[in-house]
């Protein structure tokens, strides 16, 4: 069985069990992606980078927990403008997976990229691959790094299959966190499943089953199939008996009530799931 083949079974067995399980926790599920983050690319950390408005590059959260230190050594935060990878992501605008060592010299000089070096090397940090989930307004990323081999052009285009992957679960888990703790309580106690909640939750706010799909990047059959559960589960025939009952329960806001925000445009006319996925970041 190819590596490709092995890790796409791993990452559609993680969203199975995310999409299928009952609504309940608000944060996104970063300790799990990252774990399998780093079992995919064979690394030795993922960190969950933020660059601010004053392109100080911020390590959100790291893992394994624990191996990167809360405070650099030198007790100051490094400016994301002599980050390779950050600046290859700032001034090109690409939301592709990115290698450290193929930032062209252009972007980012042989002077800048030894003294990155010398403030990575002492932290484990040799090599690393970028995996953007914001790249525009600030630069959110996960960044994967080994101390030994480098990163190889079959691990770019395992990152190109699974940049896709994060972007859904970010567009899902949005639906879903932005209603109130209250309201997931009502799902769990109902029997839906986080994904039959987020359908629900779209179809609510007047989405058809192909604006739905498109929402959360799945196939319009695929939702008519979550629908046909909620349908049973709440004990009616269709679409409408379904939002009337879900909003007499509290499953459902009121007519007029926020679902939260439509999915921005991202590169080129691409969607960017950066800004859906909310980050862990303490303090903030």
């Amino acid at each position: 069985m190819s590596r490709t083949t092995t890790c796409s079974a791993a990452w559609l067995e993680l969203v199975g069990d995310i999409l299928q399980r009952a609504p309940g926790d608000a944060e996104f599920p970063h300790p799990q992606v990252a774990d399998l983050l780093l079992r995919s690319f064979d690394s030795a950390c993922c960190s969950l980078n933020h660059v601010d408005g004053a392109w100080v590059d911020h390590v959100v959260r790291g893992w394994p927990e624990g191996f990167l230190p809360t405070v650099p050594p030198s007790g100051v935060l490094p400016s994301a403008r002599t980050q390779p990878l950050i600046r290859w992501h700032a001034a090109t605008g690409s939301a592709a997976a990115q290698i450290l060592g193929r930032v062209p010299r252009e972007v980012a000089p042989a002077t800048m990229v030894a003294e990155w070096s010398a403030f990575a090397r002492p932290l484990g940090i040799t090599h690393q691959l970028s995996l953007p989930l914001r790249v525009g307004e600030g630069i959110e990323a996960y960044v994967l790094s080994r101390p030994d081999d480098d990163y190889t052009d079959d691990d770019a285009e395992l990152a190109g299959l699974v940049l896709p992957v994060l972007a859904a679960l970010a567009r899902h888990h949005l639906v879903v966190s932005d209603a109130p703790p209250w309201r997931r309580e009502r799902a769990r106690d109902t029997g839906l499943t986080e994904r039959e909640f987020a359908v629900l939750t779209l179809l609510g706010a007047g989405l058809t089953a192909a604006a739905i799909a498109r929402r959360l990047q799945t196939s319009p059959r695929t939702v008519h199939k979550h629908l046909e559960h909620v349908y049973r589960k709440l004990g009616v025939r269709d679409r409408l008996m379904a939002v009337q009952r879900a909003r007499d329960t509290g499953l459902l806001a009121t007519p007029g009530g926020p679902v939260g925000p439509a999915r921005p445009a991202g590169p080129a006319g691409t969607t960017d799931p950066g800004a859906l996925v909310p980050s862990p970041r303490r303090g903030d």
